[in-house]
């Protein structure tokens, strides 16, 4: 029987609600337990892994994501765990360095009855959000907790100066969460450093980690000790409250505000629940407008729309209906008129835009932008043209856009928690653009909350194919020539399966530098990938550089090799043919990356003009 919308919603509410408890395998029972007591638990060896679990593999942005739910008293999903009663092979928890293949954590096999003498569980959901609480509580991943601007602070609404207290509670002073390091002009504490001074008193915390930050500030010593105030407030509530809450395991939906229980929705999707506020918004509307009969529509008749773009597209009707983009504008505001009055516009027009974004060669392929949500602001800033045409444009307000596309990749803007709620962004994103397209162009403060940071020792860690910084300078690559084929010198065809190719094959690493090696580490580092397409007939799994890429020379005797390897911002590239490079590939990395660092340095400058009021030949 095929069942109705509804109760399929019902369904899926239920199957949240009970998720919402902790289970305790062994005797089914539930149990809440604190940050705390997990933190406890790792380091007296109370709680393991099973060896079958994958590694830690979450991005430093999720646990920034992840922090600002804790500070916001968000759940932020159950544990499930277990005392086994037969032997089993288990493991610690990740506290490796990020990128680093060194020192995995080894497997022991534990008995049935260490288990239960000695009070052992295994964790068997919810690895990667414990891993990296531990990792930042710890220190192996450092998080900082920016506070509000120092003005905020300092203002009456925030501060009573007549009764010297704080007027706000921790989440209203807390700005964001971020994982590079501030400004010199921000007050901010460290995530680790708050939980290492958990036992320290008020003098000695103060001493060693707010007094070397406000002393750089041009503050006057009643302002300071305000500053001190609060984050001395903040350690306090940390340690009595933050740290022994039990939402890490247990939560009370009753009690949530709407706010916050749709902020639980959209961020229960990251932790593998398949739930989001259109399912609630389809059925609301059910009567006006038949959403899922128009999705379906939709995908068969445009080029570029399919299901995952749904939401995406019901926060702009949102921002087009209601001016905002929030829980309650969706969830409570929306009606069925609204999507009446805008979804054809908005999915005819959001079309054309993702197909323009590809044809002027900003991207390779739209379907792998980091984030869906980017492309409302070009969407408003296209409805918002003369004629709604891009050559009414002036060149100018195309040099912005662009800086504001590379840009908020680069930096992350719609991901993590360093600009706080992505919704907010979004609002603000899509009323600049709609403005720059109507000839006001932003002021440099909008400019300089991107952030355009860049380095050697940053790049040759990541190893996410999907990171957004890779992604982004990717793009910017793209934009200035198109990547060749290593085979036969043809521009890589984007509507082909792009192939991730490894320059040095990752095995050639391990068996020419061993498995212990920095080389080792490195290999999947994003500065020895390429994009091309599938390489065909060549086994290279074990084969130095040099010698694989002089097999594919000598296949194809009239291909220029050397200049395909140079679309890929390879200098140098005789030297991977001569061998020079077969025993140096940290020199390799450096090498590739001093060819690409010209291209952050053209943004970074494109930044600094806009920063300084600039607003014309930002690229020049």
């Amino acid at each position: 029987m095929k069942k109705s919308k509804n109760n399929n919603l019902n369904g899926k509410i239920l199957y949240l609600t009970l998720l919402f408890k902790i289970i305790i395998m062994q005797t089914n029972s539930q149990e809440t337990k604190s940050i705390e007591d997990i933190i406890k638990m790792i380091d007296s060896g109370k709680l393991v892994l099973p060896e079958f679990q994958r590694d830690f593999k979450w991005p430093i942005d999720k646990s920034e994501t992840l922090f600002d739910s804790i500070f916001q008293d968000l759940f932020i999903g159950s544990l499930i765990i277990s005392k086994p009663k037969f032997d089993l092979a288990c493991k610690g928890f990740d506290t490796r360095e990020r990128g680093s293949k060194k020192h995995k954590p080894k497997s022991k096999q534990y008995t049935h009855t260490e288990f239960e003498v000695d009070d052992i569980y295994t964790l068997l959901d919810g690895q990667q959000r414990t891993t990296a609480i531990y990792r930042a509580l710890k220190g192996m991943d450092v998080i900082y907790i920016i506070f509000k601007d120092i003005n905020t602070l300092l203002s009456e609404e925030y501060y009573d100066y007549k009764n010297g207290k704080i007027n706000v509670k921790y989440d209203n002073y807390i700005e964001g969460f971020d994982s590079s390091k501030p400004r010199d002009d921000v007050f901010y504490l460290r995530i680790c450093d708050l939980y290492s001074s958990i036992d320290f008193r008020e003098s000695k915390f103060e001493s060693e980690y707010i007094d070397p930050i406000i002393s750089g500030f041009n503050l006057d010593e009643t302002k300071k000790n305000i500053l001190i105030d609060f984050a001395l407030t903040l350690h306090k509530d940390f340690r009595s409250d933050i740290i022994k809450k039990s939402n890490l395991l247990s939560v009370q939906l009753l009690n949530m505000g709407l706010e916050k229980f749709c902020l639980y929705f959209e961020r229960s999707n990251s932790q593998g629940l398949n739930l989001s506020f259109t399912d609630i918004i389809t059925a609301k509307i059910y009567i006006d407008f038949k959403l899922t009969r128009k999705i379906s529509e939709a995908i068969k008749e445009f080029q570029y729309f399919n299901e995952s773009l749904v939401d995406t597209v019901v926060r702009y009707v949102s921002f087009l209906s209601n001016g905002d983009v929030t829980k309650k504008s969706i969830l409570k505001d929306l009606r069925g008129i609204h999507f009446i009055s805008h979804w054809d516009t908005t999915i005819k027009d959001l079309d054309y835009v993702q197909s323009w974004l590809e044809v002027n060669n900003w991207l390779f392929n739209i379907s792998n932008i980091p984030y869906k949500t980017m492309l409302l602001p070009i969407l408003a800033f296209y409805q918002n043209l003369p004629k709604k045409e891009f050559s009414q444009a002036s060149q100018n307000q195309i040099d912005l856009l662009k800086f504001w596309f590379y840009g908020s990749i680069l930096d992350n803007r719609y991901g993590g928690a360093r600009h706080g709620s992505t919704n907010v962004v979004i609002k603000r994103d899509c009323e600049i653009m709609s403005e720059l397209a109507k000839g006001k162009f932003p002021d440099k403060e909008y400019w300089s909350n991107i952030r355009i940071e860049y380095s050697f020792d940053e790049f040759k860690k990541l190893d996410n194919n999907s990171n957004a910084k890779f992604m982004g300078i990717s793009y910017f690559m793209w934009s200035k020539n198109r990547f060749l084929n290593i085979e036969n010198n043809a521009t890589v065809s984007v509507n082909n399966n792009i192939e991730i190719h490894h320059v040095f094959p990752s095995n050639y690493i391990k068996l020419t530098f061993g498995e212990n090696s920095e080389e080792y580490d490195l290999s999947d580092s994003i500065l020895n990938k390429i994009r091309i397409n599938k390489i065909s007939n060549i086994k290279i799994s074990n084969k130095a550089p040099s010698v694989y890429l002089n097999e594919i020379k000598n296949r194809t005797p009239h291909s220029d090799l050397e200049f395909s390897l140079q679309t890929h911002f390879i200098a140098n590239a005789e030297k991977l043919l001569d061998g020079s490079y077969d025993g140096d590939f940290v020199g390799f990395l450096h090498s590739r990356y001093c060819q690409i660092e010209p291209l952050f340095d053209e943004i970074k400058s494109a930044s600094n003009k806009l920063c300084k009021g600039q607003n014309e030949k930002i690229w020049e």
